[in-house]
C-alpha cells in the first residue's frame, strides 16, 4: 500500500511539473511574439480590452434595463407564476435581502422564495400572481406551513390580486403579512419592504 501511495505522488508531481513547463513555454511564445511583432501584439491587446470592456457594459445596462422596466408593478401582469416568483427574488435582493433563493413548483409546500432580511430574519414568502380576489383558504394553507415547516421569522405573502376581508383577518391572526397590489407597487418603486411581523 505505502508503495501505491508513493506512486501516486510521483505522477501527481509528474503532471504539475509538466503543467508549469508547459505555462512557461506558453508565456516565453507570448513573449516572443511580442519583440518580434509589437504593434500586432498591441492591436491584439487593446482588441481584447476593448471586447471585455464592450461585455461587460451590455451585461451592466441589461441589468440596470431591467430594473427600470421593473419599476413598474405592472410588468407582473403578463407574468406566469414561476416568472412573478422570480420577480419578486430580484426584488428582495434588491432590498437588501441575502440568501435569496427560489423554491416554488410541485411540493414546495407553499414555500415559493426563501431569504434573509437585512436585519438577519428568516424570511418564507409565498408568491399568488392573480388578477382577481385572494380568498382565506389561500392564507390558511400558507399559516399551515410558514413557520412550522420552513422555519419562517417572517411569513410574507405577495399577491397581484386583492386578498379579501377575511384573508386579511386570516393573515392577521396567523401573523403573515401580506402584500397586496399597491403594497407591491409601492415596494417596487422604493425598494423597501417593511416587515411587521
Amino acid at each position: 500500500m505505502a508503495r501505491r501511495k508513493r506512486r501516486r505522488g510521483k505522477r501527481s508531481d509528474a503532471v504539475t511539473l509538466a503543467a508549469i513547463g508547459g505555462g512557461l513555454l506558453a508565456v516565453s511564445a507570448v513573449v516572443q511574439v511580442v519583440r518580434e511583432h509589437p504593434v500586432i501584439a498591441s492591436l491584439v491587446a487593446l482588441a481584447a480590452l476593448v471586447g471585455v470592456s464592450a461585455w461587460l457594459y451590455l451585461r451592466w445596462a441589461g441589468a440596470r434595463q431591467l430594473a427600470e422596466h421593473e419599476r413598474n408593478v405592472a410588468v407582473t401582469d403578463h407574468m406566469s407564476g414561476p416568472e412573478f416568483e422570480q420577480f419578486v427574488a430580484r426584488l428582495m435582493r434588491a432590498s437588501g435581502y441575502r440568501n435569496v433563493t427560489v423554491s416554488g413548483g410541485s411540493g414546495d409546500m407553499g414555500a415559493d422564495v426563501i431569504g434573509q432580511s437585512p436585519c438577519g430574519r428568516r424570511v418564507v414568502v409565498q408568491c399568488k400572481r392573480y388578477k382577481g380576489n385572494l380568498g382565506s383558504p389561500h392564507v390558511q394553507r400558507f399559516a399551515g406551513t410558514a413557520r412550522d415547516i420552513h422555519r419562517a421569522d417572517v411569513a410574507l405573502l405577495v399577491t397581484t390580486g386583492r386578498p379579501t376581508a377575511q384573508a386579511r383577518e386570516v393573515a392577521l391572526r396567523c401573523r403573515i403579512m401580506l402584500v397586496d397590489r399597491p403594497a407591491l407597487a409601492q415596494w417596487v418603486s422604493t425598494q423597501v419592504l417593511h416587515l411587521e411581523h
